[in-house]
C-alpha cells in the first residue's frame, strides 16, 4: 500500500485543480468544493497507486467528481423543485390505510381457512404455504396426487366464494 504525502499534494496541486474544475463552466465555491472532495477521497481510500502517479489520479478524481455534478444537476432538472427532490421519490412501505387493509384481507382469509374441510385446508396449508408439490402432498398425506390436486381446487373455489361476496358487496375492498 503506497502512502501519499497529501498535505504537500494540497499545497502543490490545489490550485491548478481548482483551475481545472472551474473550465468544466463550474462556480469557484463548487470547484473548491470539488477539490476538497478530490483529496478526500485519496484520504479515504486505501490502496492508493504510486506517488509518480498522484497527478494523474488527482485530476481523474476531479474530473469523475465533475461528472457525477452534472449528472446530478440533469436529475434534478426533472423536478420543479430541487428542494422537494427526495420526497417525491416513491415510498415502498405501505400507508396506514393499506396496512389495515391488508390485515382485514388476512383476516377474511383466515376465516375462510377456517371454514374448509380439515382434508382441504391440510393440501391449501401443504400446496401454499410450505410449498409442496401435490406429489409430495400425497405422499405425506397418503392419498395420490391426482387426489391433492383435486382437493387443492375445491379448497380455491371454496376460499374464492367465501372472499368475493363481500368484495362484491363493499365497495371499499378493492
Amino acid at each position: 500500500m503506497t502512502n501519499w504525502d497529501v498535505n504537500t499534494l494540497f499545497r502543490t496541486y490545489r490550485h491548478r485543480l481548482v483551475q481545472f474544475v472551474r473550465r468544466r463552466k463550474l462556480s469557484w465555491h463548487l470547484a473548491d468544493d470539488i477539490v476538497q472532495d478530490t483529496f478526500l477521497r485519496v484520504v479515504a481510500t486505501p490502496s492508493l497507486p504510486e506517488q509518480r502517479f498522484a497527478q494523474s489520479y488527482l485530476y481523474r478524481t476531479a474530473s469523475n467528481l465533475v461528472i457525477d455534478h452534472f449528472r446530478r444537476e440533469r436529475i434534478i432538472s426533472f423536478v420543479s423543485e430541487p428542494d422537494m427532490a427526495f420526497e417525491l421519490i416513491a415510498d415502498d412501505s405501505p400507508s396506514p390505510e393499506q396496512i389495515a387493509w391488508s390485515r382485514q384481507e388476512l383476516r377474511r382469509l383466515q376465516d375462510a381457512l377456517d371454514t374448509l374441510p380439515r382434508e382441504l385446508r391440510a393440501v391449501f396449508v401443504l400446496a401454499r404455504l410450505e410449498g409442496k408439490t401435490y406429489v409430495e402432498i400425497g405422499k405425506k398425506l397418503g392419498i395420490p396426487s391426482q387426489t391433492a390436486f383435486s382437493r387443492m381446487v375445491k379448497a380455491l373455489t371454496l376460499i374464492k366464494d367465501v372472499m368475493e361476496p363481500a368484495e362484491k358487496t363493499d365497495p371499499a375492498i378493492r
